[in-house]
Parts: C-alpha cells; sequence; structure tokens
C-alpha cells in the first residue's frame, strides 16, 4: 500500500438478504422443474401400464374385463 493515501472504508452490503432470495428463486426453479418431470413421466408411465393391461386383458384366452374411468 502507498503511504499517505486514506483507503476508504469498504461500505456494508446486504449479501445474505440477496443470497436469501437467490437461494429462494433457485429452490422455486427447481422444485417446478421436478414436478413437472414428475407430472410428464407418470402420465406416460400410466399410457405405458394402461397399454400392458389392455394387452393382457384382450387376450383370447383370458376371461378377465377391464374398465378404466376417464
Amino acid at each position: 500500500m502507498e503511504s499517505g493515501k486514506i483507503v476508504p472504508k469498504k461500505k456494508k452490503s446486504n449479501q445474505s438478504g440477496q443470497s436469501l432470495v437467490e437461494f429462494a428463486l433457485l429452490l422455486l426453479v427447481i422444485v417446478l422443474l421436478s414436478f413437472s418431470f414428475i407430472s410428464i413421466s407418470n402420465r406416460n408411465l400410466g399410457r405405458l401400464w394402461e397399454a400392458y393391461v389392455r394387452l393382457i386383458v384382450d387376450d383370447p384366452s383370458q376371461n378377465g374385463s377391464l374398465t378404466i374411468p376417464n
């Protein structure tokens, strides 16, 4: 440091508040993406299971029936 110069004090900033807001927003984005992914996966998985059940039920050697409410 050079002698004779006055070094100004660093201003306090509200970093903890900003970090909390960033964390909350990031958490919100992650939760929304997770729910979207799970919803899409469950919908496709449900369709797959329904197709397999229909394949089994529609087997002529079986006597079962399937009624799925819409």
